[in-house]
Parts: C-alpha cells; structure tokens; sequence
C-alpha cells in the first residue's frame, strides 16, 4: 500500500520556478556583427565613458561577452534535460536511474516550467555563464572556441545547455540568500565594492519596471562618476552583443533609470526606480555552482490522510496563459484570508505567502507572478477571467511537497472563473467553473521505492458544476467523481508508475461516466505487479465493475 511514511528526502527550501529571468528576446537593435540568438542583430552604438571609473572587474562585452544575442526558444535549443537534472539535483530527482534518469513527476514538472519560462529568453544563463568563462572558471574550450566572443550558439547542445542550467541557478535558496537589494544608491556603492579583477565572486543586476514588469539580467563590469553625484553602471547587455551600455543612477535623488525598446522602430522605454521601489538587485554567481538539493522529495516531513506533509517547503503555484492577456489567481485560505488579484489589484492576507514576481519577459509581457503558499494551508484557487477581451487558454500547476497538481487546457473566457479545490497534501482535487470546461486533472506522487503519475483528460464540467479526482493515502484507488458535474462525460485515463525495474503505463480512453455518477479504477493488484485493473462505474447509485487489461 502507499504510505507517505516512506516519501523521498529533502530539506525544506524554497524554489522558484516561474521566477525565472529569460528577459525578453526581441531586444531593439543591437550589434551589427551579432549572429543569430533568436532575433536578428542590428547597430547599436558603443557607449565610451568619460568619468573616472571607480571600479573596473576588467570584464568588457566585446571580449567577454557573447557575439550571439539573448535568445527564446523558437529555435528549439537545448534547455533543461533529465541529465541536467540529475547533475543540478542528484538521485533524489530520479524514480529510476536504470538507462539515464526517469525524472520523478515533480521534477518532471519543475523541468517543463522553467523551460517554458526561458522562451522569454535566456539574459540570467548567459549573463552567468560569460561570467564564469570571464572567471576562468569554465573552459570555452569545452564550448568550441577559445573565449565567449567567439563561441557560436547554433548546433552547440553543449553551450545551450551550460547557459540553461546557469539560467535555473536563479532559483537556488543560496542565490536567493545573497541576493543584494537595496536602494540605488546601496547597489552602486555595492558594485564599488565588489567589481575587482579576480574577486572570489562575482554578481549579475537584475532590475525591473515599477510595476514588477519587463524583468531582466544583465553583466555589471564597471562603475563611472560622471560628476555631480551622478554614476553609470556599465553593463554588458546580452540583448547588445558586444557594446558597452550602462545603467544610469543619481545619487542625490536615490534613482536609476535605463532606457530600452521591445522593438527598434519603436521609442526607447525606460525602466527607472527609487529609493521606494525595490525594482534594481544584485544576484550572486557562485552558490549555483554546486549540487544543489530538490526541496519537493519529502524525507523528514510526514503525510498522512487528515494532514499534509508537516512542516515542508511552500506550496509553488503558478498560471500559464498568454504573456498579456491572462487571468489573474485569488487563492483564499480556510480563514478567509488571500493573496492574488482582487478588482485587478494585488491583495495579500496570508501569513507567510508571497508573490514572486518574474524576470522573464519583455516590457510588453504582464506575467502573473508566482505564489508561494505555506505548507499544511488548505486554500481554494480561483482562476478569473475578469478584465479579459479573448479567451485564453490557461494552465494551473502546483508544486508541494512530495506531489504536484495540474489543471491544464481551461479555455478561460471574458468573466468567466474556475475554481481549484486540493487537501493540503494533493490527494484530492476538486474543479468547478462557471461555464463549460473539459480540462486536464493530473496528479503526481512521489515515495520512498515508487513514483506516480495519474491524469484525467477531458475531465467535463456544466455551467457551475465541479468534478473531483482523488488518490486517498490508505487504498490503491483512482476516482472521478462526477455527482456535481452537471454535465456527462467521455474521459481519457492514464496511469504511470515509476521505479527501479523501470516504467509501467495503463491507458484507458472513453470512459464514459454520467453527470451524476462516478468511476473508481482499484489499482492495488497491478501496483503489486498484476495484469489487471478493475473499474467501477457508478450510475444512479448503482455500480458496474469491470475487468481491464493492463501491462
């Protein structure tokens, strides 16, 4: 039998999936000897200081940099794999390692969404990554050339996948930990301090707009006093391959500001900041460097029917929809209490959540910005298409500790809202909308000598109705429970199991199931190696089992 006694270990730490700073890949024009990223380069012109320069780490973008610009993903480069994984994370995010690593659903999870955060680009790896050659502390040699300005992007995996893996060292507890904000004025006293040949570590700047918008990261190599209190950060900006740009910061007012454009035939857009707006930071190069350890395994944290893991690492909520024009999440606790979007603004009542915002789009992307829920909370999400003018279609995906949740596929309509009810340890999850839906419902688990993967497709709702589907901790039973859907149902159901003899996979399409009924698959003789699964499908109070075939 299942028992959560017996999950995976880990510590309990935070990871930050869609927090991710892929920074937009359709920069404004930039060097005219740039090959291709993902945007075609253009002229921009090289900004020669003036000043004198109050600290120079000898790094500058023509000969440090890379000759490529900041790209997305429309040329399919290697991103995450599950190779990259197991060395980021070690054993504990891999159900079985027999022929390579069979990545456990919460990594699996983890996996798609930071690689679908870098199709708003990849400036955090690269701004890293060119860091580290500059630090002698990777070979380019390894990469195919003799230094970072002659390394070429196409056709090279291993290149691709080295600024990938530095671009995911954003999420890392100890990078979070060494995070520098401040005001301005703090970060360029900071960057006075720090930019040094051969310092032991070195720092990347990320910055925003003063809506927590436009996120991106960039190369910090120098510091200038232009007189009057007034200093230019000098920067290498991977969406300008090989000139020098810089982040301009007045001392006696406490503000910064940096002009860019999502496109160049359009007028340049500022970013700019305050003492107020916690919009510029320093992020830290060397704690990605090491093995780091996957906080959603569950070791020293327990589980059980009526409670949840106990003390674990946050819940990590997150929205997928169009990059502008999206829902917003209102996620309410049993106390009533929320954090999300309420009439279009930012409320936060829980004790403990958080926001993330995102740096990982261009100035025109809105993303939502994760959540970050404290663990033994139960809460109810609400998906709200208010405020939108087309539908969208739109995925929901929870991370916890040991398991994760999707709902995926609500094509979320103008006005429209859905509703995501889960325990506290993701055993059960219940969707309502107040229109028509068939999404996706997967649930994944994690434990000790086995992983699982159970998904629902086409899981039909009625205008106010809700379908459940639970995995209760104490039985080998897979339900869909429809007495609420106020509509019938023609659903598709897949089950996985993961473990170190290899993968076993049950399929069944067409189940059909009434709008007041229910199906009940017991897995317990094909988890013990069966041939078998019964399903039970309940109509009117009345039950019909069947025998299905299974590998």
């Amino acid at each position: 039998m299942r028992d959560k006694s017996g999950l995976r270990a880990c510590a309990a730490i935070l990871l930050v999936v869609a927090a991710l700073a892929g920074c937009g890949s359709n920069p404004p024009a930039a060097n005219k000897n740039a090959t291709k990223g993902s945007t075609e380069g253009g002229s921009e012109p090289d900004y020669t200081p003036t000043g004198k320069l109050l600290a120079d780490s000898g790094f500058r973008p023509a000969a440090n940099g890379f000759r490529f610009q900041n790209y997305g993903n429309d040329d399919n480069p290697t991103n995450l794999t599950p190779d990259t994984m197991h060395a980021l994370f070690g054993d504990s995010v891999c159900a079985s390692t027999v022929g390579g690593c069979e990545l456990i659903p919460q990594a699996q999870a983890y996996l798609e969404e930071a690689n679908k955060a870098m199709a708003g680009g990849h400036c955090y790896g690269m701004s890293v990554t060119s860091l580290l050659l500059a630090a002698h502390k990777l070979d380019p040699a390894k990469y195919g050339a003799a230094g970072a300005d002659k390394l070429d992007l196409a056709g090279n995996v291993e290149l691709q996948s080295m600024i990938a893996r530095q671009f995911i060292g954003q999420t890392f507890p100890g990078v979070l930990a060494g995070q520098i904000n401040g005001t301005p004025k703090q970060i360029v006293d900071k960057l006075v301090q720090v930019l040094k040949p051969g310092a032991p570590e070195t720092y990347s700047v990320g910055f925003y707009k003063r809506d927590r918008t436009g996120g991106h990261e960039v190369t910090p190599y120098a510091v200038e006093d232009k007189g009057d209190g007034k200093v230019a950060i000098l920067i290498y900006d991977n969406n300008y391959p090989g000139v020098t740009r810089h982040i301009d910061v007045d001392r006696n007012t406490d503000t910064w500001r940096y002009e860019t454009a999502a496109n160049p035939a359009n007028p340049s857009e500022p970013y700019e900041g305050d003492a107020t707006t916690a919009t510029l930071q320093l992020d830290p190069t060397m704690p990605a460097q090491q093995q780091q350890q996957f906080p959603y395994t569950a070791h020293d944290t327990k589980g059980s029917k009526t409670g949840g893991p106990k003390g674990g690492p946050a819940l990590t909520i997150y929205l997928d929809g169009d990059p502008v024009q999206h829902g917003h999440l209102l996620i309410t606790d049993d106390k009533g209490k929320r954090i999300g979007y309420l009439n279009g603004k930012r409320v936060n009542e829980i004790p403990g959540a958080r926001f993330v915002d995102i740096k990982s789009n261009n100035s025109t992307h809105r993303y939502e910005p994760e959540y970050q829920i404290p663990a033994d909370t139960h809460f109810t999400i609400t998906v709200d298409g208010t405020g939108l003018t087309k539908p969208d279609k739109t995925d929901v995906v929870i991370l916890g500790d040991a398991f994760d949740v999707s709902v995926s596929g609500i094509n979320l309509a103008p006005n429209a809202k859905s509703t995501i009810d889960m325990s506290a340890d993701g055993d059960r999850v219940t969707y309502g909308s107040t229109d028509a839906q068939a999404p996706d419902i997967e649930i994944g688990e994690s434990y000790e000598h086995s992983d699982y993967a159970f998904a629902v497709s086409k899981a039909a709702v009625g205008p106010n109705g809700t379908v459940s589907v639970s995995l209760p901790l104490d039985r080998n039973v897979f339900t869909i429970d429809a007495a609420k859907s106020a509509a019938p149902g023609s659903y598709g159901v897949t089950m996985q199991r993961i473990d170190d003899h290899g993968k076993r996979t049950f399929k069944k399409d067409g189940v059909a199931v009434a709008a007041s009924g229910a199906a009940a698959f017991d897995f317990d003789g094909w988890d013990g190696g069966g041939k078998s699964i019964a399903l039970t499908v309940t109509d009117k109070g009345k039950p019909t089992t069947t025998q299905l075939p299974a590998n």
